[in-house]
């Protein structure tokens, strides 16, 4: 059994360099000590009085941050460098959250939240940048998912002691989550040569966007545009769903840390196996599947009677939808963008998923307090059956030869 599991892990992780875990291995220690975003909501509501509107409000800021530090950290990795931007942005970042603690007022809650979101966010391109630097255009696919696996690896820890130190004093999320962030900053320097270039590797003419600017990319556009009605659904994962199931199941937020941790878990185990079994398969109809198992796993959220198993169920089926849907759109994004222009194309395929983050903690949460959980619910299956839709269109506005499959590894 022990040389089987070998031979599989062999089969799944084989052909990457040390120099690629390396930097997966940041992005591990730093997704570890993400402990302030799952509860951020909660942190709001208990130390401030916050109400769940009020706290979406809040917490939108750190989407409107990330739009930013997505779409400058993109910018920013092309110009000096991913691994430079990395270095810088997880240093500021570790000093940052620890002067959150010292905010008060409404006004500097909103300012270091959304300052917040902007010095994270900007890290990210240049990560999953530096990721596709470190390996030849046959494992990017690959290597593009380990990073995923690592983060989620890393978010499978985060919120499980964060919600323990969160019933001791919120204030210890803060203090963990910079700490990781200082240490993630210490594997990079050590190990990962500054200098490393982002377009060491020439992408074949029918696999880059012949455009010179994302922003001038129609169809890429259009992509981004379906994804975020994906997230505006799929965030309330961790925005207003973690004040319902405390609401509604009278759970603690030890609990919810548990609970949180089946998505991640789960995608460390199975993430990388089931894209390495899906390679040679056009991606798009398989996000557009992934996202409707998105949609279908909402309204086993309304059924209280159901309990805990609902809840579960729920978490389950919305991860499996994940690992269909975000790390495919990883690949075909890095497919798309021409090399010297990879950060960019990351960063504004990031700035997607902050600007969900922006709407959906404030649209959930006043559709939660105004119409009830059970429309909240229904709603975000609504949003995300109608972007399967939309994927399976930009499927055809890309055509089967445009869209090629993952290379193979």
């Amino acid at each position: 059994m022990l040389r089987a599991f070998r031979s599989l892990a062999h089969s799944v992780y084989g052909g990457l360099p040390a120099i690629t875990w390396l930097i997966c291995l940041a992005a591990f220690v730093n997704r570890a000590g993400s402990m302030i975003l799952p509860f951020l909501s909660l942190y709001l509501g208990k130390r401030f009085g916050y109400d769940v509107e009020q706290a979406g409000y809040l917490v939108a800021m750190y989407g409107i941050g990330s739009v930013a530090g997505s779409i400058v950290g993109g910018r920013l990795s092309d110009l000096l460098g991913p691994v430079r931007v990395q270095l810088v942005t997880l240093l500021g970042a570790a000093a940052w959250m620890l002067l959150l603690t010292q905010l008060e007022n409404a006004w500097s809650l909103a300012l270091g939240i959304l300052v917040l979101g902007l010095i994270n966010d900007a890290f990210r391109p240049g990560n999953m940048a530096s990721v596709l630097a470190s390996v030849p255009p046959e494992l990017g696919p690959t290597a593009l998912t380990l990073n995923r696996v690592a983060v989620n690896a890393g978010w499978a820890i985060g919120p499980t002691i964060g919600g323990h130190l969160a019933e001791i004093d919120f204030r210890w999320l803060f203090v963990a989550d910079g700490g990781t962030c200082a240490l993630a900053a210490l594997v990079l320097w050590a190990f990962v040569p500054r200098d490393l270039a982002h377009d060491i590797h020439p992408a074949s003419a029918g696999e880059t966007a012949r455009q010179d600017s994302p922003w001038r990319d129609g169809r890429f556009l259009c992509l981004l545009a379906v994804t975020v009605l994906t997230l505006l659904a799929f965030m309330q994962y961790f925005s207003t769903e973690t004040r319902y199931l405390a609401a509604a199941f009278g759970l603690t937020e030890g609990d919810i840390g548990w609970l949180l941790a089946i998505n991640p878990v789960l995608i460390v185990l199975v993430e990388m196996p089931l894209v390495r079994a899906l390679r040679g398969r056009p991606r798009l109809p398989l996000v557009a599947l992934g996202t409707l198992l998105i949609a279908l796993s909402f309204p086993l959220l309304v059924p209280v009677r159901w309990g805990l198993s609902g809840v579960i169920a729920q978490l389950l089926l919305l991860t499996v939808g994940e690992m269909l849907s975000f790390s495919l759109l990883n690949s075909f994004v890095g497919d798309r963008a021409p090399p010297r222009l990879r950060g960019q194309y990351l960063g504004v395929h990031g700035a997607s998923f902050a600007v969900a983050f922006v709407l959906a903690p404030a649209l959930g949460g006043r559709v939660y307090e105004r119409l009830g959980a059970d429309v909240l619910w229904y709603g975000c299956a609504g949003l995300a059956g109608l972007a399967a839709l939309g994927y399976l269109w930009l499927n055809r506005l890309y055509g089967r030869t445009r869209e090629a499959p993952p290379r193979a590894d």
